[in-house]
């Protein structure tokens, strides 16, 4: 494994058995180039002549393990990962510069500006700065508002004018500045970028399938075909999206039935107006889930909401960053059809769009959400959308992204170093730490949640979230975010946590949506298992999740593990001598 030595800010505490190890490798007498290229003729004879006698299975194993020692691949490094994004591009950093890897960012578009706006809590950004210092993410604010706006009136008792205020700050992130931040300090760490198209091919519907072209794994690593070549890997991360083709997921098949995937789908765009009608100039909008803007036979309808981002004054007029958003459906509501629901809503609250802005394309927005997770099993590293971080009820995902990025950097980093050239151990820790029994449990609940948001009509959520939004701001914080480490977290880490979030949202409610949860909570353990029992209380088991050791729960056994580390350990000496 080449590692890179991590900066002395971000060092790791094995830094310095990192350079004992380097120093006694040195002192070794190294084969010459020559030496090397004599050795290749006898170890492609062995490799072929084993071929022609070994069982079917290992001959195939012979005949990869040939090929690789004669195609020279273009690059080579102890972590490849695919997709330059905001979880790749913090993920390869991270191993690069606190965990001293030897790191590929392959992405053919990674200096291409990313399209999304990306809105954030104050308080979390806060925590992400806390995890990362090195990063200085305070810089990477573009815009701020102290109060958060809802509109959730018309229904229920309450007027449809009716504001709910929360005193809790949201912030908009320049992504340009993040992007270029990450970009730098991957330069200086060391991270090498390769601009090229991954060669790759599903052998199933993509979000359950498994690579059947384009990736070669062999006993020391992988080989990814790319349209520069080809990459050779010990680890290779895949940080590429919910529907990659690089990652199998586990199918409904493995455990508990489980709910295919929602879509959150938006348009949204920024636009010059006179004037922003009843919303407030210097407060973020985040929700308007009000729909008397709609005629009566599309009131029940799947809901659609305006976000609203104030950006300042351009040319005496107001410049809006306005989005109309489906939180969650399946089948997805279509972009079409929330843009016209954005400029009717605005339209009948007196919001006059002067001019659509045309400095900034629309906003076209496509988030799956919930899922299955990735197959424990597989030798590829899910990371980010990949791995079903995206939360399944609130499709926040980029600080879920940033603030797993470094237990999930350090075990990679651990492992190889534990354990140099053993990929599958590797992976074995990296899901460990992305996927614990703990963030496991935890996603089941929000599964649940994403799931009954879908069944709900404008008026039901509207009642929804009037409830959810009268509960202690760290409560419906941590749920919101949902990932260790993010604000609030503590109150939903745990079953006694979750159930007692339940059980006080329930007087919260208006008593048709609470007589709607409970029907649901009867169909959902029918569809599903107990799924959701086992993420409220201990008698149901621990369902499956990714333990941090050499094998997924439930898998085959892995044979004696006191004589394969006697086998480790003896093959280490004898390399030691060699």
């Amino acid at each position: 494994v080449r590692r890179r030595t991590p900066s002395h800010t971000t060092a790791r505490v094995v830094a310095s058995r990192r350079r004992d190890k380097r120093a006694s490798h040195s002192a070794r007498p190294q084969q010459t180039g020559s030496e090397q290229v004599a050795m290749l003729p006898l170890l492609l004879t062995v490799t072929a002549a084993y071929a022609l006698v070994a069982p079917a299975p290992l001959r195939a194993r012979a005949v990869a393990v040939r090929r690789a020692a004669t195609a020279a691949p273009a690059t080579t490094c102890d972590v490849a990962v695919v997709g330059a994004g905001p979880a790749g591009s913090v993920l390869a950093w991270l191993l690069a510069e606190r965990g001293g890897l030897d790191v590929a960012l392959i992405d053919a578009r990674q200096n291409a500006p990313w399209p999304n706006n990306y809105g954030v809590w104050e308080d979390e950004w806060q925590d992400l700065a806390a995890m990362m210092p090195e990063l200085d993410l305070a810089t990477c604010v573009a815009d701020r508002w102290a109060k958060t706006d809802c509109y959730f009136g018309g229904s229920w008792d309450a007027p449809v004018d009716e504001r709910t205020r929360l005193d809790r700050a949201y912030c908009r992130v320049d992504r340009e500045k993040l992007r270029a931040t990450l970009r730098a300090r991957s330069r200086d760490a060391g991270v090498s970028a390769v601009e090229a198209d991954v060669l790759v091919s599903p052998g199933g519907p993509r979000w359950c399938a498994n690579v059947v072209d384009g990736v070669t794994h062999d006993a020391a690593g992988s080989t990814l075909a790319t349209s520069a070549g080809d990459v050779r890997a010990t680890v290779i991360v895949d940080a590429t999206g919910f529907e990659s083709r690089l990652t199998s997921r586990r199918g409904p098949d493995v455990g508990d039935a489980i709910p295919p995937p929602g879509y959150q789908v938006a348009y949204g765009f920024e636009a010059l107006v006179r004037d922003l009608g009843p919303y407030d100039a210097g407060a973020m909008l985040l929700f308007d889930y009000r729909t008397d803007h709609l005629q009566d036979d599309e009131q029940r309808a799947p809901p659609t909401f305006m976000y609203a981002m104030p950006l300042g004054e351009q040319d005496g007029l107001k410049r809006v960053f306005f989005e109309e958003t489906s939180l969650v459906a399946r089948p997805a509501v279509t972009l079409a059809e929330c843009e016209r629901r954005a400029f009717l809503r605005l339209a009948h609250v007196g919001v006059e769009v002067v001019e659509v802005c045309s400095d900034e394309p629309p906003e076209l927005c496509y988030i799956p959400m919930g899922g299955p997770r990735p197959d424990g099993g597989q030798r590829v590293v899910a990371y980010g959308g990949a791995a079903a971080l995206v939360h399944p009820a609130t499709g926040y995902q980029l600080c879920r992204g940033l603030a797993a990025a470094p237990a999930v950097a350090a075990a990679i980093a651990e492992a190889l170093e534990r354990r140099p050239g053993d990929a599958d151990h590797a992976a074995r820790r990296a899901y460990g730490a992305l996927w614990s029994r703990k963030t496991s449990l935890q996603r089941e609940f929000a599964l649940f949640g994403g799931e009954f948001l879908m069944t709900l009509d404008a008026e039901a959520l509207r009642g929804w979230f009037g409830g959810f939004f009268a509960l202690d701001q760290d409560v419906w914080a941590g749920f919101l975010a949902g990932w260790p480490g993010l604000r609030g977290n503590e109150h939903h880490e745990t079953r006694w946590k979750r159930l007692v979030f339940g059980l006080s949202l329930l007087p919260r409610l208006p008593p048709a949506v609470t007589l709607k949860l409970a029907a649901f909570i009867a169909e959902y353990s029918l569809k599903h298992g107990p799924a959701l029992m086992r993420s409220l209380v201990p008698f149901f088991g621990d369902g499956a999740y990714f333990a941090s050791d050499d094998a997924p729960p439930d898998a085959p056994p892995a044979g004696d593990a006191t004589v394969k580390a006697e086998l480790r350990d003896r093959a280490a000496a004898l390399e030691a001598a060699a």
